[in-house]
């Protein structure tokens, strides 16, 4: 007779949080990120023992290829694996007017980081445009009031 053994992996939220903001406070640092912000499953709540932390970054002066970025904002010595999704200011406005899926997402769930200010008025200034695709829709109960 064989047995089998089932484990299940488990994450400690609140540890990964605090590493997440010790990353971002030293990459904000380092390479002068305006905002870093928690999205994907850990920023819903539906992450799995085999999630990863899918990070937003939004910085000025950046090198112009995707790798460049990536490495600038990775970092492997983490608990978790990171995936930095990196854009300028410009670009990231670009995404939202272009209704890219990820960085709606990032405006609805975001779990900022580091830089929640700019984060919070980025999110304000590209919701204020009425047709925006970042705009957030009005429940008919909040039309009313």
């Amino acid at each position: 007779m064989s047995s089998v053994e089932i484990r299940y992996l488990k994450i400690n939220f609140d540890e990964i949080l605090r590493r997440l903001r010790e990353y971002a406070k030293s990459k904000a640092e380092a390479h002068g990120a305006r905002a870093i912000v928690l999205t994907g499953s850990l920023a819903k709540g539906n992450y799995a023992g085999t999630s990863d932390a899918d990070v937003l970054v939004i910085a000025d002066n950046l090198p112009s290829q995707a790798l460049e970025r990536y490495a600038l904002f990775s970092e492997p010595r983490m608990p978790i694996d990171v995936e930095p999704r990196v854009y300028t200011p410009e670009e990231f406005i670009d995404k939202i007017r272009k209704g890219d899926r990820y960085a709606l997402e990032s405006l609805e769930i975001g779990i900022p980081l580091h830089g929640e200010q700019f984060f919070k008025g980025l999110k304000r200034f590209l919701t204020s445009f009425p047709g925006n695709p970042g705009q957030r829709r009005a429940r008919p109960a909040e039309s009313l009031s």
